[in-house]
């Protein structure tokens, strides 16, 4: 199973987990099965169907953008980290 790394922010949708694992062959998959159950997570990571501009998605450390984006396949032994940014003063 793929591991998904939840940043904090984020973390009150697993009951504070920073790290659920996943059966899922790509990103969409996986986003979406993290999603599901809420409504405001999914409108959080996604616009539509692409995910929001803020939003970074690594596999392995490596951003998705530079691999096939959401297409992006994931086996049992990849990370698949979320990292939101943050904007302010």
């Amino acid at each position: 199973m793929a591991i998904l790394m939840v940043p904090s922010s984020l973390r009150r949708y697993t009951n504070q987990q920073s790290r659920i694992t996943l059966s899922v062959s790509s990103i969409e998959e996986a986003l979406k099965r993290f999603s599901e159950d809420s409504c405001e997570l999914r409108n959080h990571l996604f616009s539509g169907q692409a995910l929001r501009k803020f939003i970074v998605v690594c596999k392995n450390g490596q951003d998705i953008r530079l691999l096939d984006g959401l297409q992006t396949l994931v086996n049992d032994s990849d990370e698949v980290q979320i990292i939101a940014s943050v904007a302010g003063g």
